[in-house]
């Protein structure tokens, strides 16, 4: 690209920003696609307009362009995030679950990715699974309210019920037991 190019793709790039800071989402998605015409494979572009899709709920379009992302750049956490999180919007746990794997693999400090891992571990009816990540993340994480309730849940699923009410409790869960088994009201 030429000066000229670059200065303009800049201008445009700083005012779909602030456009997006603005809570402008439509005006933002123009402006990041007419960039699209000048440099069609910008990452930064790319992801951006993912996360504007995103904002318009429109999750599906979002993920074609996380894919876009992570086929042009591969292996890249928040890429690899992105992508996973616009999965999750969409409770496809079995898309979002590999992708969680490959960022815990690559960063397992970070707690908020424990977490997704373990709701789409549970969401897919791996509780034993869900069980054994949980047991080893809670120990670095005793008092994360989610990771408590979803190991409390696969507990009971499990059929190992005072363990599981020993966790749904410390994880703010609440559960009523009566003759036909555990209905959980959190």
């Amino acid at each position: 690209m030429n000066k000229e190019i670059d200065q303009i793709f800049i201008d445009d790039f700083s005012e779909a920003e602030i456009l997006y800071k603005q809570n402008k989402f439509k005006e933002s998605l123009e402006k990041y696609k007419s960039l699209l015409k000048i440099q069609p494979d910008h990452i930064s572009v790319l992801n951006n307009i993912g996360l504007v899709y995103e904002k318009l709920n429109d999750f599906n379009k979002s993920i074609d362009f996380y894919k876009k992302c992570n086929e042009i750049k591969p292996n890249q956490v928040i890429l690899i995030h992105n992508l996973a999180n616009a999965y999750t919007q969409l409770e496809r746990w079995a898309d979002a679950l590999p992708l969680l794997k490959s960022i815990i693999d690559i960063d397992f400090e970070n707690e908020n990715n424990s977490e997704k891992y373990a709701l789409c571990l549970f969401n897919i009816k791996s509780k034993e699974e869900t069980k054994c990540f949980i047991s080893a993340v809670i120990a670095k994480y005793p008092d994360n309210e989610l990771l408590n309730r979803l190991l409390g849940k696969s507990l009971l699923h499990l059929n190992l019920h005072s363990e599981g009410l020993k966790y749904l409790q410390k994880g703010s869960g609440f559960i009523e037991l009566n003759a036909d088994g555990v209905k959980y009201l959190n």
